[in-house]
Parts: structure tokens; C-alpha cells; sequence
């Protein structure tokens, strides 16, 4: 080893210790602490992430080219046990703020209700009332069966209540 190496290496062999040292000293004083307490602190706990909403069969995506929303399918959606009860709870916890309730159906459509509308139709603006309307939508008609969704709501400035089809958000989009 080249002399002009020695005090570098002096001087790391002097931090590594000096930094262990502090961390016996730390972890040795934090056991004193441990033992002379009679009452333990409470340890606190880390913060939970919130759990991710439950997937949708289809996600809306804003389109650049057409300056509108497109559906587009869920790569992570299980279609395993796919029903009308199961889209229903995935869409209430999607969107908390919107209470959408079954029904019935008829025919090839899933009459749907919102008792109270004000969120969709008020709060969440008009893209936003649309992604909703168009995930709502693309999901109940991904059962068999099902083409159209009626939603029943009070009507509000940024969404109107009616029959909804996977072709109106299509059309919607070409023009």
C-alpha cells in the first residue's frame, strides 16, 4: 500500500467504528429505557395505504385524437363469477360518492337507480359524469345478455338520466 493511502484509510477505519459505536450506543440505551419504564409506550402503528378500488371490467381513457372518452378494457379485470351483484358492490366502492342500486332487468336491459344523484350530476363535472356513466355502462353490458343500462336519477347540469349502450359512447366519440 502506497503511503500517501494511509490516512484515507485511517480515517475511514476511524468513521466505521465511530458509526458503530453510535449504533450500540443507541440500540444499549434504548433497552435501558425499555427495562426502567413501567408503563411501555405505545409503538405507532404505520399509517395503511388505502386498498385500490376493485377492477372494472373496462376503465375510461381520454382520447387525444377525438377530444373524447373511450372505454377501454381491464387487462387485471377476473371475469370469474361475473354478475350483476358482484358489478354492482365493484362500482359502489369505485365510486363511494355514487349509490347505484339494481333494480331489475328486462329483456336485454339493466334498469338501474340512483337515489341520490347530486355527486354525478353536480360535483364531478361533465367528464367526469361521463367516465362514470360510460364505466357503468361498459360494465353491466359486459354480462351476457345485457345491451342497455337505464339509469334513473334526478337529472343535473353534467349528466341526464336514460337508456345507455356501449354504440351512444361510440357515436359520442366520432363526433
Amino acid at each position: 500500500m502506497k503511503r500517501s493511502n494511509r490516512p484515507l484509510l485511517m480515517a475511514l477505519i476511524t468513521l466505521i467504528a465511530a458509526i458503530s459505536a453510535c449504533r450500540n450506543e443507541a440500540s444499549h440505551t434504548a433497552a435501558d429505557d425499555t427495562a426502567d419504564s413501567a408503563v411501555a409506550e405505545p409503538t405507532e402503528t404505520p399509517p395503511t395505504l388505502p386498498a385500490p378500488a376493485p377492477a372494472l371490467p373496462y376503465t375510461a381513457v381520454f382520447n387525444d385524437r377525438t377530444d373524447q372518452l373511450d372505454a377501454q378494457a381491464n387487462p387485471d379485470f377476473d371475469r370469474t363469477g361475473l354478475n350483476i351483484d358482484t358489478l354492482t358492490r365493484r362500482l359502489a366502492l369505485a365510486y363511494p360518492e355514487i349509490q347505484l342500486r339494481m333494480d331489475r332487468v328486462s329483456n336485454d336491459t339493466a334498469y338501474v337507480r340512483i337515489a341520490d344523484a347530486e355527486y354525478l350530476t353536480q360535483q364531478m363535472g361533465s367528464s367526469g359524469a361521463t367516465m362514470y356513466l360510460l364505466e357503468a355502462t361498459y360494465a353491466y353490458t359486459e354480462l351476457p345478455g345485457i345491451r342497455v343500462v337505464h339509469f334513473d336519477f334526478r337529472e343535473g347540469d353534467h349528466a341526464i338520466p336514460g337508456a345507455y349502450t356501449r354504440q351512444r359512447f361510440a357515436e359520442e366519440a366520432l363526433r
